[in-house]
């Protein structure tokens, strides 16, 4: 009789664990996995199930509708995109056949109304039968800035970044080429087999030479870790030899004897591989990783992190001089050049960007609002005073004069970069007005050739229009 009330116990004891253990893996499996799985942009049953509800519009600032959701003849709800491919490359696109994209994707329980909700809760609501609506996105984009900005880089491949530098806020996100969410599933071959690659946001995972736009970092680094940086002079005969390694100016151009101030107005080649040189490699590095190279951006939609790798262990100079001046292993993305001229705008400090400012539910109420973050602090005040000073010198009468607006100081830095093609990519980052910033804009025109030419005047007519409204 002992001996079978002790199998009893070990019996239950036994079922009591495998009973504890289930109810472990389905908690987990609910609060971890299904929300993943709810969500995920390729699960097609979850996104017929998806279209029974009525998704949340997404708004501009001023409460232009962006997205917004019609039910069909099929009695489910499809969603329409107004401007569809002037904002695609951050809205995205929502299609059964080929998952989301964009915000659709990213925030797209938020638009389905289950924000942080548990599966089990969104069941409670369908037994209780209370109606399907999605909450809405209202996001820092400036509708008119962003069209303007698409406009001014016509039929180039390039992207535009605009944003306030005192609190990150994405005011215009451009990439293109680009595509039509409205006919996704119509265009899905065509667009992926366009070398010109459509479907890549270039402003968020396109990665570049900076070229001499990099000079804003090479400068931040003299001025802190060279010793009277701004009072030597440096002689430039349109080229520099390391170690047997010529690395020329643009077009060859000798500019003679040049301090860095007056190097930096010109895009001097030659005296800014010497500066990086007396930098030295270590301290490179280390300003690289300040401004926020080597770093996962935290955004609202993925973006690529921008790299400066670690030196070779025996590598010598011609690596360091190459990537002072923004060339060799140094890339980056637009949003991060629009980063780091953002840092120099806000006295030192870099914002953390966002793009979504509110989540708004469908009768109003707001139930997440974004606040303005400091991200990095790379530079002093006093480093980024003498930085802004090159770059108002850049635009008043150096390589950036095509981004001057009458009435209006602008500071900028013009960029040039090498790609082993035809012709150079086209930079140009700046910010105004240069005493008071309220606009940073960073500019990539693929293959554009000089910035100063192809980038310079985007950026001015996207400044100008945004502070002349």
């Amino acid at each position: 009789m002992l001996n079978t009330n002790k199998n009893i116990k070990v019996v239950f004891g036994i079922l009591s664990i495998m009973f504890l253990s289930l109810i472990a893996y389905l908690s987990y499996f609910e609060v971890s996995y299904a929300p993943r799985l709810l969500s995920n942009p390729y699960n097609t049953r979850a996104l017929i199930e998806e279209r029974k509800v009525k998704k949340g519009s997404i708004f501009d600032r001023n409460g232009k509708v962006l997205a917004y959701s019609v039910k069909g003849n099929d009695d489910y709800w499809n969603v329409v995109y107004p401007d569809g491919r002037i904002f695609s490359p951050v809205v995205g696109y929502r299609s059964l056949r080929y998952g989301n994209m964009g915000l659709e994707a990213y925030y797209n329980r938020v638009l389905l109304g289950l924000g942080s909700n548990r599966p089990i809760d969104v069941l409670r609501s369908e037994i209780l039968g209370r109606s399907k609506i999605g909450d809405n996105l209202k996001l820092t984009l400036d509708a008119d800035l962003q069209k303007i900005a698409y406009n001014s880089l016509g039929n180039n491949r390039g992207a535009v970044v605009a944003m306030d530098p005192k609190t990150g806020a994405i005011l215009a996100l451009v990439s293109k080429p680009t595509f039509d969410p409205n006919t996704i599933d119509q265009d899905w071959k065509q667009l992926n087999s366009d070398p010109n690659s459509p479907l890549l946001n270039r402003a968020l995972n396109g990665l570049y030479a900076p070229g001499s736009t990099f000079k804003i970092v090479t400068a931040s680094a003299a001025l802190k870790y060279v010793t009277d940086i701004k009072d030597k002079i440096y002689t430039c005969k349109g080229y520099v030899v390391v170690n047997g390694n010529k690395i020329s100016d643009y077009q060859g151009e000798a500019h003679g004897n040049l301090n860095i101030k007056q190097a930096f107005t010109v895009s001097c080649n030659t005296t800014f591989v010497k500066i990086g040189l007396d930098v030295g490699k270590s301290n490179m590095m280390k300003m690289a990783e300040a401004f926020g190279f080597n770093r996962d951006v935290n955004f609202d939609l993925p973006v690529t992190r921008s790299t400066f790798p670690p030196f070779k262990l025996f590598s010598d100079n011609v690596e360091l001089a190459e990537r002072s001046i923004g060339q060799g292993e140094v890339q980056v993305t637009p949003l991060q050049m629009a980063m780091i001229t953002s840092a120099i705008a806000n006295n030192g400090v870099m914002m953390q960007p966002y793009l979504v400012s509110e989540v708004i539910t469908s009768d109003g109420r707001v139930v997440q609002r974004t606040s303005p973050q400091v991200y990095l602090t790379p530079v002093t005040p006093d480093i980024a005073a003498v930085i802004k000073d090159m770059m108002i010198s850049v635009v008043n009468s150096g390589t950036g004069t095509a981004a001057g607006i009458n009435g209006i100081q602008v500071a900028g830095k013009t960029g040039t970069a090498q790609t082993g093609k035809k012709e150079d990519d086209a930079w140009f980052v700046g910010f105004a007005p240069a005493e008071n910033p309220q606009i940073v804009v960073a500019v990539i025109v693929e293959h554009g050739g000089a910035g100063g030419i192809a980038a310079a005047p985007i950026a001015r007519d996207v400044i100008s229009a945004y502070l002349r409204r």
